[in-house]
């Protein structure tokens, strides 16, 4: 099933259960994606989906941050809550080990030298690395630049 599909059916049971917070959370993240779709032109497939879902994380993420150094720990909590709902639809992150063989691959395959190929060696490797699972861009980069340092 689809990870929109999943999303649409899971919102239909939360609407079943009277559960009206997580109606509310589905229902937004289904806009945001609609939203989306329509302004890029593009399909609802699972690669839109996922792109929209982490990017919700991360804001959820900053928010539970900003909350928590101004004393607002009920709103921290509630967007920790959010978070942990659309969470659930990412598809597992892949491993540190995982991310190291990929970019040592990339490194060698397009001869990166240094720090000064650090774009074209994240390009390519956040397209691979986007394929088989979720990533996130600053711990890739923290990688790349730690493998660029040791050639």
């Amino acid at each position: 099933m689809a990870i929109f599909d999943q999303i649409t059916h899971d919102l239909h049971a939360a609407q079943r259960e009277r559960d009206a917070n997580r109606v509310r959370i589905l229902r937004t993240l289904i806009s945001q994606i609609k939203y989306e779709a329509k302004e890029t032109s593009t399909d609802l497939d699972d690669t839109l989906v996922v792109r929209m879902i982490q990017r919700d994380v991360r804001r959820r993420d900053e928010a539970i941050a900003l909350y928590a150094g101004g004393g607002r720990d009920e709103q921290a909590a509630a967007e920790r809550d959010e978070r942990e709902t659309i969470q659930v639809y990412l598809p597992p992150e892949l491993s540190h080990r995982d991310i190291v063989d990929a970019a040592e691959a990339v490194i060698k395959d397009i001869e990166a030298t240094g720090q000064t190929d650090t774009g074209k060696v994240m390009s390519t490797l956040m397209k691979r690395l986007r394929t088989r699972g979720t990533v996130d861009g600053r711990t890739v980069s923290t990688i790349v630049s730690q493998l660029l340092n040791e050639n």
